[in-house]
């Protein structure tokens, strides 16, 4: 490698790390302040109005639900018909070209399947980096795009960098209306804006473990108050 292109390389991991570490910082402040919080109304006001597109949702440890136990859920739409969203840290043994068997321009292509929720588990939908608008995808945040269109998704596999800037996932994660607030209110979610080098990290595996031993480390406590024992709901996110 040259010395000017180790020069940008060297700069391009030292802005990822700040923007990494400005991340960390920021839901680390979320953390404090539920830990440091009483279940009043107004608090109750301030945790739903952070819910919106392109918010990260970290559940408790305490939300025991198999679905969702340990997950990050990135959202997808938000609106009072209900919420939709992907898991972004559950990828599966089933590898990409096993997913899309017989597609042309992806054979080989070893990276896994994400578990992206228990609806419709056959649909396959996918994130995408791009710096550009994309046909038949809706922007996320930033530069990231959400798709259902099978076209769109294998162009992106066959065209982009799929290790860094494509993420495919099957099924996904669903909330009739008022459900979503109702488990913001009792403390099954944590909510943190969305970053894009999470979605693309490269040990996903290791998203939520690092929130919550951050946690631990500054000893955050849980608010007093009671908390209701999470309860599954006849809604869509609860179907497989």
């Amino acid at each position: 490698m040259r010395g000017s292109e180790r020069k940008r390389a060297n700069h391009k991991e030292i802005e990822s790390h700040k923007r990494r570490g400005h991340w960390l910082a920021a839901l680390i402040v979320a953390l404090c302040i539920i830990g440091g919080s009483s279940a009043t109304a107004s608090h109750e006001e301030r945790r739903i109005a952070r819910l919106k597109q392109g918010v990260f949702l970290f559940a408790i440890p305490e939300l025991r639900d198999p679905n969702f136990l340990h997950t990050v859920v990135l959202l997808i739409n938000y609106e009072k018909g209900g919420a939709t969203g992907l898991i972004i840290n559950r990828p599966t043994e089933i590898s990409l070209d096993q997913a899309l068997p017989n597609v042309e321009g992806i054979e080989g292509l070893s990276l896994p399947l994400f578990f992206g929720g228990p609806v419709n588990r056959n649909l396959l939908l996918g994130l995408l980096s791009s710096k550009k608008p994309l046909l038949a995808a809706q922007k996320v945040f930033d530069h990231i795009y959400f798709t259902r269109n099978m076209e769109t998704l294998i162009d992106a596999l066959r065209t982009f960098n799929p290790d860094k800037e494509v993420r495919v996932y099957a099924g996904y994660a669903g909330w009739a209306p008022g459900q979503l607030e109702r488990e913001v209110n009792r403390g099954d979610w944590i909510i943190s804006n969305a970053d894009p080098e999470v979605i693309f990290s490269k040990d996903p595996s290791q998203i939520w473990p690092e929130i919550f031993k951050i946690q631990e480390q500054i000893e955050i406590h849980e608010p007093p108050f009671d908390r209701t024992p999470h309860r599954k709901e006849n809604s869509r996110h609860q179907r497989a």
